[in-house]
């Protein structure tokens, strides 16, 4: 990014389009608050953002738990008259959505006079993996009687839907319109989302079975799902097994498949096989991977590691923590009293 602001500062007629590939290409490269020095000087200088730009910057503020900085910028693009953009339309329905914000995301999605594969994909999924499949599914089928045709996103949106309302059935049945209907050959994408849809669903057998039948190699996402189900369903036998391969054929997953493994131990008591597995992790220098937390307060963005004593306010934020502990165990004690 360095030779890329030495060319920019070379070049004589700064354009927005000159602007916007500098500024995206700093918040993909994991920079953003220099590419919001840069929006900021970029405003200064009298240059005009379009729809590339709002759409780098929602995208970034999504990625990056920014949620008041992407409110601000929606605010931005309805002062300069975007709002009607497909492109920029889609990024603020993505933006509000990672955050949960549904109510804010369809709104913004009705208020598009257009909307192509990209704004319905986008709306579907996150319906799906905000808990409301049979709103995403509804929304799948009004899709297509717009005339939209669906590709391979949007139906690892409508599988994901069927996975979390735990709609088996209905999953296959999309899975088998997906193929021989619109001709999309499946993806790893799918098959994770149809092993997800029958572990969920308690298929522990019918999952295994499909992983071992696909005609591609699982990948870690998959066997990882899969021990996901294996430990809500309590079957530790199966975990233990699916995580001894992965670690085996995957170790660079050994750590968070084999917390999974011990959680799933420790949820049916089994505290000595729990404790069987932190030994091998020891034994086999297996360190768990720390817990990391984002907040926004402001326009400061703050994270935590577990166990980081590092930050500049951690008493500060250990003391409102404990506070908020001492009030809701207060709560709880006074329901249990009433």
């Amino acid at each position: 990014m360095i030779s890329a602001s030495r060319l920019f500062e070379e070049i004589p007629d700064q354009d927005v389009v000159s602007w916007t590939v500098l500024i995206v290409g700093f918040l993909q490269s994991g920079h953003m608050e220099e590419a919001m020095w840069l929006f900021h000087h970029m405003q200064l200088a009298d240059i005009e953002p379009n729809s590339f730009t709002f759409g780098g910057l929602l995208g970034a503020c999504a990625s990056a738990n920014a949620f008041q900085k992407g409110t601000q910028f929606h605010g931005l693009v309805m002062k300069f008259g975007l709002g009607a953009d497909v492109v920029v339309g889609s990024a603020v329905v993505d933006m509000y959505s990672k955050y949960g914000e549904m109510d804010d995301a369809w709104r913004a999605f009705q208020e598009m006079p257009e909307r192509d594969v990209i704004s319905w994909n986008g709306i579907v999924s996150r319906y799906g993996q905000n808990g409301a499949g049979t709103k995403a599914l509804k929304l799948y089928n009004e899709m297509l009687q717009q005339g939209i045709t669906p590709n391979e996103v949007t139906f690892v949106g409508v599988l994901c839907a069927c996975s979390h309302k735990c709609l088996s059935k209905e999953g296959y049945n999309y899975f088998k319109e997906m193929v021989h209907k619109h001709l999309i050959k499946p993806k790893a994408e799918h098959y994770t989302c149809m092993v997800d849809l029958l572990g969920r669903a308690g298929l522990l057998q019918e999952a295994e079975s499909l992983i071992l039948s696909l005609p591609i190699k699982p990948d870690n996402v998959m066997w990882s799902a899969f021990l996901g189900a294996c430990k809500l369903h309590g079957d530790v036998q199966m975990a233990r097994r699916i995580a001894e391969h992965l670690c085996t054929s995957e170790p660079g997953s050994c750590s968070s498949n084999y917390v999974l493994l011990a959680n799933s131990y420790t949820d049916i008591s089994a505290w000595g096989e729990a404790e069987e597995i932190r030994e091998v992790m020891e034994a086999r220098g297996v360190e768990k991977a720390a817990g990391c937390s984002w907040v926004e307060i402001g326009s400061c963005m703050h994270s935590f590691l577990a166990g980081d004593e590092l930050h500049p306010q951690i008493e500060v934020a250990s003391q409102v923590l404990q506070r908020l502990y001492l009030q809701i165990r207060e709560r709880y004690e006074h329901d249990e009293m009433i």
